[in-house]
């Protein structure tokens, strides 16, 4: 990514938060205290999303740390800074859903070149390689979108270790955000983990 690109996309991002500013965010809070592993979230999210029960299609994942006895549902929260926007070389790839502030890949703009991917720092975001998928119909970056303001993960927890909120400022995601970042930094470098999760990026 060139200088112009990198200042076309900031300019992109700020453009897009002002059209959040003054509005209500939604985010999903995670309690991993209280999730008891049942993957109950990611068999409903592949099924909404995919139309298969596959966890490994779920735009959410529990790591599951057995030394620990630690379950810890990863998904995307939207950080402040939002990497996977800045890394992205197509316009209209990623955007910020105007209602709940969510960071939404529009697949057909998405040419699967996986560099959103490498940005997200807790590995929130996907990668499918299917014919047909994405700009070039080859393969797709996927992440959770909120169901587009009806999350089924959280309806269908029943520990309530997502929760569905109402924010009026970013900053209340991004410490969501640093929270999952510091879970996952007590996990066993063994945790078990599908998916999306395979792609978190160290520091």
């Amino acid at each position: 990514m060139n200088q112009f690109d990198g200042f076309r996309c900031s300019l992109r991002r700020f453009s897009d938060e002002l059209l959040l500013y003054d509005r209500l965010l939604m985010l999903i809070k995670v309690n991993p205290e209280l999730c008891t592993g049942c993957r109950a979230c990611e068999e409903f999210c592949s099924i909404n999303q995919e139309g298969l029960i596959n966890p490994e299609l779920s735009r959410i994942h529990v790591y599951k740390d057995y030394v620990n006895n630690i379950f810890l549902p990863i998904l995307c929260v939207p950080c402040s800074e939002k990497p996977c926007i800045s890394a992205c070389p197509e316009e209209q790839a990623i955007i910020l859903d105007k209602n709940t502030g969510a960071v939404i890949i529009q697949e057909e703009f998405c040419t699967g070149c996986s560099k959103c991917i490498r940005a997200c720092e807790i590995g929130a975001i996907g990668f499918l390689k299917q014919k047909g998928r994405g700009k070039k119909e080859k393969a797709v970056a996927v992440k959770c979108n909120q169901c587009n303001g009806d999350p089924w993960c959280v309806k269908v927890c029943e520990p309530q270790a997502l929760q569905y909120i109402e924010s009026n400022s970013e900053m209340d995601g991004q410490v969501i955000f640093d929270q999952l970042c510091s879970d996952l930094s007590q996990l066993d470098p063994n945790f078990y983990g599908t998916g999306i999760g395979r792609g978190i990026r160290k520091k």
